[in-house]
């Protein structure tokens, strides 16, 4: 029944969202999902974790797919202007990295992946690694786009704790096909839709990374995810540029708790 109610969440949300119904506000005066499919779900998913059951993968990726952002040029443009940021100035630099949930997911999708990590439903990832290994040959389309944000969420509290940040390598699943053509049967690489996506999500947030979708192997640089993680902004005090740190951008609580956690060997995401 519980299963039922969240896919059919699912599909009316992503209904909603592709007809252009509004899913978003920022009433509460943070930007967040604002949709009655999205909180009919949350409390379906809610219900079954209260009752003490563990909630299946597919409706972990289905809540997951409730709070997902609209892919909307001026959805974007206006979450970058609650950032207080000249945007005119700093036109060039990518904002992406700056905003709670990278433009791509409700905030709340990070801690019911954490959540659903500490359950054991999805796969815990620890910062000690280097570079961070992200597996995600088997995971669903939302599951792995939300761990690989939740995995840059966490190593953006990194950076702005002074802390070292790592590469990041992305496992998927490999997969071949048999084409016919003039000189005989010839085996090529192909991208499925979990590869698929995790390319497109690395595009859309203008992330530089090596190899590809097709591949089964993506690697992003830890030179690359600090310079994405700090772009270069046009200060708005006395017309000079200036680079602003991440912890002048409403970061004090994670800083505070990343800070606590390197002092006292916790480098895990939990």
């Amino acid at each position: 029944m519980c299963k039922c109610l969240i896919r059919m969440c699912s599909r009316r949300f992503e209904n909603a969202s592709t007809i252009g119904e509004p899913v978003f506000s920022f009433k509460s005066g943070r930007p967040q999902i604002d949709s009655k499919w999205t909180s009919l779900a949350l409390m379906v998913y809610r219900d079954v974790i209260g009752s003490g059951l563990t909630p299946s993968v597919e409706m972990l990726a289905q809540v997951l797919r409730c709070l997902q952002l609209p892919q909307d040029v001026l959805l974007k443009k206006r979450l970058t202007e609650t950032l207080g940021i000249n945007t005119v100035k700093s036109r060039d630099a990518n904002l992406l990295p700056l905003i709670d949930g990278f433009g791509e997911y409700d905030p709340r999708a990070f801690s019911l992946f954490e959540e659903a990590a500490s359950l054991g439903i999805v796969p815990c990832v620890s910062f000690k690694e280097n570079p961070i290994f992200i597996d995600a040959r088997s995971l669903r389309i939302h599951i792995a786009e939300v761990y690989i944000l939740t995995v840059l969420r966490g190593l953006k509290h990194r950076l702005a704790a002074g802390a070292k940040v790592p590469g990041i390598t992305i496992s998927l699943a490999a997969e071949t096909a048999e084409i016919s053509c003039s000189k005989g049967d010839r085996t090529i690489n192909i991208s499925g839709r979990v590869n698929q996506a995790v390319g497109a999500l690395l595009r859309r947030l203008r992330l530089p990374y090596q190899g590809g979708e097709s591949q089964g192997k993506i690697r992003i640089s830890a030179l690359a995810i600090k310079k994405w993680l700090q772009p270069k902004l046009a200060a708005s005090i006395n017309g000079k540029q200036a680079q602003l740190g991440l912890s002048q951008l409403g970061l004090a609580s994670g800083i505070t708790r990343q800070q606590r956690n390197i002092r006292t060997g916790n480098l895990s995401l939990y």
